[in-house]
């Protein structure tokens, strides 16, 4: 159910009602609450789920980690989590909404979020690094395997993961701020909060 659009990108979901889309191009506004907590917006009109935090006994800034998700929901294409925050999970299809927008799949991207950040958190958080470890990238692959994102090359893996950490990196040094998607030209960019 994959089709190439003019920008040449694959939408795993071009197939199915606007509603069911992961959205093209959209903001995620991180606004802290107290010191170690966060309210998300999507498209500054709602909250997305609960405020959160850290759930850790450090200070680690996890609480900001939902930027992963939208990142590869824009670059990749993929993110049952964020398919699931925002409600366009493909549920005309029971199949798709079972195993590609369903619970293994959001688990299998939750655990692919920790792997990396457990080597970002030795690393400054990518910060000046060009590439994530060959080995994480595997077991991302490999990982993957049952999924549409299969097709998705480590190189591309490795480009949303650089961006997620590069906006990370904004949002725990800022203390929230907007981040604007748009999965057409692939492009992530922050705004501080005014």
């Amino acid at each position: 159910m994959t089709q190439r659009n003019s920008s040449e990108k694959f939408f795993f979901d071009s197939d199915f009602r606007l509603e069911e889309q992961l959205p093209r191009q959209f903001s995620v506004t991180f606004n802290e609450v107290d010191t170690d907590k966060v309210q998300v917006l999507f498209n500054e009109s709602y909250q997305i789920g609960d405020i959160i935090n850290d759930n850790s006994y450090q200070n680690d800034f996890y609480r900001y980690h939902d930027i992963f998700h939208y990142t590869f929901a824009a670059i990749l294409g993929w993110s049952p989590c964020a398919r699931a925050m925002i409600k366009c999970k493909r549920k005309s299809d029971r199949l798709m909404d079972e195993v590609e927008d369903g619970a293994r799949a959001a688990i299998t991207e939750e655990a692919i979020s920790l792997l990396i950040f457990n080597e970002a958190r030795k690393k400054d958080f990518f910060k000046n690094i060009q590439n994530v470890s060959n080995t994480t990238l595997q077991i991302i692959k490999e990982m993957t395997e049952p999924f549409e994102v299969k097709v998705r090359t480590r190189k591309e893996w490795n480009v949303a993961i650089l961006k997620a950490y590069e906006m990370f990196r904004l949002l725990s040094k800022n203390r929230g701020g907007k981040v604007i998607f748009d999965a057409f030209s692939q492009n992530v960019a922050y705004l501080p909060l005014t």
